[in-house]
């Protein structure tokens, strides 16, 4: 058992990179799909570094620590070093990254360990820019792997990588997976991740994090084809069981309209939108997913109208639903994307709507008003 702290993908990144300069070896671990390779690929192109990945479990001792030959002049035995210790042909810093660990064989493991405690190899010394990272399962995450030792553990800052709803949805959003995986995981965080339930049920196809990327593939691929071989194509990632629930989400929610389509209908009659709106929770989400994921600099501002109209819907189908909860969901959700992508909404009237609201409902206000912004809402 790794006895440390857990921590999001995204929280793992942030601490290799605030502690690269004590050139220290790091040790990523986790269940299998939960997000170690991606992290690391991730911080490799944040940092603009070289990623050297080396499969641990297809290699050889002498892939780690070298080919011998013959050195005919002076009759000893030499070792010809592994392509990915050879210096950086541009000069970029490397993360040297030894991944799948603990499915590699005991001398291996033990060539590796030179590199990661001592950052050298014979007479290759690691250069001081390099950022070196393992990675690999617990014993306890059904996955064949066994445990480093105590030579090992000594050698590395453990870091465990347990999956999280909200930063895996922020993430989910980023890459654009689609609304129903998103409304589906919302109303089932349970199905995150599955290893537990996979655990007492002896199951082999499971979800976990990496899988939803593949069902948002897989169903956006096959979304015209027939149901029952999506469901085929998704329970092959997912298992059976899952994949026959996150089918009746999907199509409970498919028959709503766009947020093209609403776009539209507000534009032209924006009294006739609460007509078209989900009128179910699931629905509700996969709206407010949606909106997120599809949002452009251009549509932000009329995507945040379209919001601000959630908890001004009076129909009976919407009086047992958490407009308000929701709305705020969908606005923190659309906001959090342009303030990330730098898009200017201080200044229109949906913004400040939006901004008000929140307040009544939380007490808190997105922020304050400028002088130039109460001028430009003025003329607006």
């Amino acid at each position: 058992m790794i006895n440390t702290i857990s921590c999001a993908p995204d929280e793992a990144k942030e601490l290799i990179q605030k502690l690269q300069n004590l050139k220290m070896s790091f040790m990523l671990w986790g269940a299998t799909g939960v997000g170690k390779s991606e992290t690391v690929r991730q911080l490799a192109k944040e940092l603009g570094a070289e990623l050297r990945d080396v499969r641990l479990c297809q290699k050889m001792p002498t892939d780690i620590g070298g080919l011998p030959a013959l050195d005919h002049e002076t009759r000893q035995t030499v070792f010809y070093p592994p392509a990915f210790l050879a210096p950086s042909v541009d000069k970029k810093p490397v993360i040297l990254f030894f991944d799948e660990i603990s499915l590699a064989a005991d001398d291996t493991k033990g060539a590796v360990l030179g590199i990661l405690e001592e950052r050298q190899q014979a007479n290759i010394k690691i250069p001081d820019d390099w950022i070196i990272i393992a990675a690999g399962n617990r014993p306890e995450d059904m996955a064949n792997a066994r445990g480093l030792g105590a030579a090992a553990n000594r050698r590395l800052l453990h870091i465990v990588i347990e999956p999280q709803l909200e930063a895996t949805i922020q993430h989910f959003i980023k890459i654009v997976v689609i609304p129903e995986v998103l409304a589906f995981l919302k109303v089932f965080p349970q199905h995150l991740s599955g290893e537990e339930s996979a655990r007492t049920q002896k199951h082999e196809l499971y979800p976990r994090p990496a899988s939803w990327k593949k069902v948002s593939d897989i169903y956006d691929v096959l979304r015209k084809a027939d149901k029952h071989l999506r469901q085929i194509a998704i329970a092959g990632i997912i298992g059976d069981s899952v994949a026959a629930e996150f089918m009746m989400l999907a199509e409970e929610i498919k028959n709503m309209k766009s947020v093209d389509e609403l776009l539209e209908i507000q534009r032209k009659t924006p009294n006739k939108v609460g007509k078209h709106l989900p009128s179910t929770l699931n629905g509700l989400y996969a709206l407010s997913f949606a909106i997120a994921t599809s949002a452009t600099e251009e549509t932000a501002v009329e995507l945040l109208e379209l919001i601000n109209r959630f908890d001004e819907q009076t129909g009976e189908q919407f009086s047992i639903l958490p407009m308000r909860d929701l709305q705020t969901m969908a606005g923190s959700l659309l906001l959090d994307k342009i303030w990330k992508e730098g898009w200017k909404v201080e200044n229109s009237k949906a913004f400040w709507r939006y901004n008000e609201k929140r307040e009544a409902t939380t007490q808190i206000k997105i922020i304050d008003k400028t002088p130039e912004m109460q001028l430009a809402q003025a003329s607006s």
